[in-house]
């Protein structure tokens, strides 16, 4: 079933431009589209002077002679200056191979749409309330709590109907797309958060065509640089700008990019309408922060994966979920769709919630490193407990149901040195524990 006017010519775009058996762009190419050509002004304004009146009406119809994004000079609402440079470069990331492949055609029409948003939830709830309507539905994963939230709004208020599925399981997702054939979309996170599960993102985009719906992948766990979905069959890829663009907590925002067609029509639309718009400031400080992207991310994963080492041989910790292990399920996605493992770890310690609830305290402490905080991507470390923070708002079955136990700790590893991060574990293990027997070997 074709749902929207544009599937056809999607598709087509998609199997010339973007689908490759490379899932992942070069290191040495990826770092230097980070740093481009420099950063632009900063355009702290809400509206723009128009050279004469026919400028003016030309932009509001989205024409522009110079060639720069028309509605990003009217009103900062509908587009500014500083965030289109932003937008670009994070096209750039996901689509170079995209960009390489169109002008060795000579295509003259885009072919995927780019947008920031003034939040990650913005991106998230602009795109599903553009693409959907009452009476579709839609199949997403253990996401993050806020979409979770706003997925079971959209069904109770609005008539769009939500089916929770376990996306590692392509069985389990075609099963509800015989069942439910009113799906429009499937969203999900790969890895999950916050259990790092990991689903086949080249197999759901298969069967995603195959019915006839959409793959929205939110890729803020990896971002371009470890995951580019584009490349697997994904339609759109949403990611949080707050977390590995930023690297530093500095801000806050939200990143789209899907369809060309959708993104400049009914996309634009809703996000004019809606009104998510980031400020000018926190998307200069994304651009500045993005052009360390790989960098940081190395450096962090590089920590991510000896302290994943160092929790699996502990005694006192019953399960670390970490895709970069052999142990992790999916493990064999990792190259497949992924660089590497990425920094984010997910672990449960004997005796469930009030060990982990004293080893976050001891990391709440000033004199530790790390901090007990929500958000991830930072060059700073986080720990937090998701059945109370993060994901507090799904309903407790379902949650348990997900594996994100009352136990389960949440950790965004950080670029603080290894040592200090062991050594600090290694005490706060023994904070945790303490007055509590060692469990015999």
């Amino acid at each position: 079933m074709k749902r929207f006017e544009w599937t056809d010519w999607w598709n087509e775009r998609k199997d010339r431009y973007l689908i490759s058996d490379e899932p992942f762009l070069d290191r040495d190419r990826f770092c230097s589209l980070c740093v481009g050509t420099g950063l632009p002004d900063i355009q702290q304004r809400s509206t723009f002077r128009f050279r004469n009146v026919r400028d003016g009406a030309d932009r509001f119809i989205g024409r522009s002679k110079s060639g720069e994004k028309p509605f990003a000079r009217i009103y900062t609402r509908l587009g500014n200056p500083t965030t289109e440079y932003l937008e670009r470069v994070l096209f750039q990331l996901e689509c170079q191979h995209l960009i390489e492949r169109a002008l060795a055609e000579d295509e003259q029409e885009p072919t995927v749409g780019s947008m920031v948003l003034a939040s990650g939830m913005g991106a998230i709830s602009t795109t599903l309330m553009s693409l959907l309507a009452s009476g579709d539905g839609v199949i997403a994963g253990n996401v993050y709590g806020c979409t979770d939230s706003l997925l079971r709004t959209l069904s109770r208020k609005f008539g769009i109907n939500t089916y929770f599925v376990d996306t590692t399981s392509t069985a389990a997702v075609e099963q509800c797309l015989i069942e439910h054939p009113e799906v429009a979309v499937i969203f999900l996170e790969s890895p999950e958060n916050p259990t790092l599960a990991m689903s086949d993102i080249r197999a759901l985009a298969g069967i995603a065509r195959e019915h006839g719906v959409l793959l929205i992948v939110d890729n803020t766990f990896c971002t371009s640089y470890l995951q580019q979905p584009f490349r697997l069959g994904a339609d759109f890829v949403i990611q949080s700008t707050t977390k590995y663009i930023n690297g530093h907590s500095t801000s806050v925002g939200g990143s789209v990019l899907g369809p060309f067609r959708f993104m400049t029509a009914e996309f634009f639309t809703m996000a004019k309408d809606l009104g998510p718009t980031p400020s000018p400031m926190d998307s200069w400080l994304n651009s500045l922060n993005v052009q360390t992207l790989p960098q940081r991310i190395d450096a962090a994963v590089a920590n991510a994966e000896k302290i994943a080492q160092y929790l699996a041989a502990q005694p006192r910790v019953e399960r670390v979920y970490y895709p970069g292990l052999p142990s992790h399920p999916q493990h064999h996605l990792v190259g497949k769709q992924m660089r590497n493992g990425g920094a984010m770890i997910a672990f449960e310690l004997e005796g469930g919630m009030k060990p982990a609830e004293r080893l976050m305290n001891y990391f709440a402490r000033h004199d530790t490193p790390m901090e007990l905080a929500v958000s991830l991507g930072s060059v700073i470390s986080y720990i937090e407990h998701p059945a109370s923070m993060t994901h507090h708002v799904v309903p407790a079955e379902d949650r348990l149901a997900r594996g994100i136990t009352d136990g389960l700790v949440r950790l965004s590893v950080g670029v603080e040195g290894l040592s200090t991060l062991l050594d600090a574990f290694e005490e706060g293990l023994v904070e945790a524990y303490r007055g509590v027997a060692t469990p015999s070997v």
